[in-house]
């Protein structure tokens, strides 16, 4: 289904643009930018990649942005492809997994605060898709966890700790951090675990994984 989505995909896109005809996409508008087709390009660590927000088919109400990874050649060495995308937005080129190599996390949507993000990593060779998260961003903890920041209202935010291996993003806790204010005007977080799959794995009483988890620099959001 998806060879079947990208081959529809490049027939409503035409022929590629050249990289370098394109715009940078730092410099191409994209927030809150609707579903408006065209082509950018991202550059990191002299690697070229070519991304593609493609026309829409008649009566659909979403798209599709396809990243080309180019060879020094200009040819396409892999292409990814995030398929019924409700919103066009910039790819965000990370180092998430701590290797040295930049991953590349593709906007599929923009909440008030949060994304949702299609997370693809680097082995060096080629990108795979491990899966999706929902936050104002993903980072990776000291001891090689992905921690996902996503504010749930003004005075509250969640923070789901994920395992990544080669079988993808695997959840294992969620820290619920709300806020309190102070009579000195500073806010006071208040931090709990509301869920977590990842209990046995961690060998952790529930006590020990929530000391851990709080404790960690992504859930000191409204600070220690």
């Amino acid at each position: 289904a998806a060879l079947l989505l990208l081959a529809a995909c490049s027939q409503q896109q035409g022929q590629p643009t050249a990289a370098a005809a394109l715009q940078p996409c730092a410099a191409a508008d994209r927030t809150r930018a609707g579903l408006t087709p065209g082509q950018c390009l991202l550059e990191s660590s002299g690697q070229s990649l070519r991304v593609t927000y493609a026309d829409l088919a008649a009566g659909t109400q979403a798209g599709a942005v396809s990243v080309d990874v180019l060879g020094d050649d200009g040819q396409v060495v892999q292409t990814l492809l995030e398929s019924d995308v409700p919103e066009y937005l910039t790819p965000k080129l990370q180092d998430v997994d701590g290797d040295g190599r930049a991953d590349i996390l593709i906007p599929r949507v923009l909440g008030n605060v949060n994304f949702e993000w299609g997370m693809w990593i680097s082995d060096g060779a080629r990108y795979r898709r491990v899966g999706e998260i929902s936050g104002v961003q993903g980072e990776r903890t000291a001891d090689g966890l992905i921690a996902v920041p996503a504010r749930s209202s003004a005075a509250s935010w969640s923070v789901p700790y994920y395992r990544l291996d080669e079988s993808g993003l695997h959840h294992l806790v969620t820290a619920q951090i709300d806020g309190e204010r102070m009579d000195d005007g500073s806010v006071r977080g208040t931090c709990s675990l509301s869920e977590t799959p990842g209990l046995a794995e961690l060998n952790l009483s529930a006590s020990a994984a929530q000391q851990r988890f709080c404790a960690e620099p992504a859930s000191q959001v409204f600070g220690p």
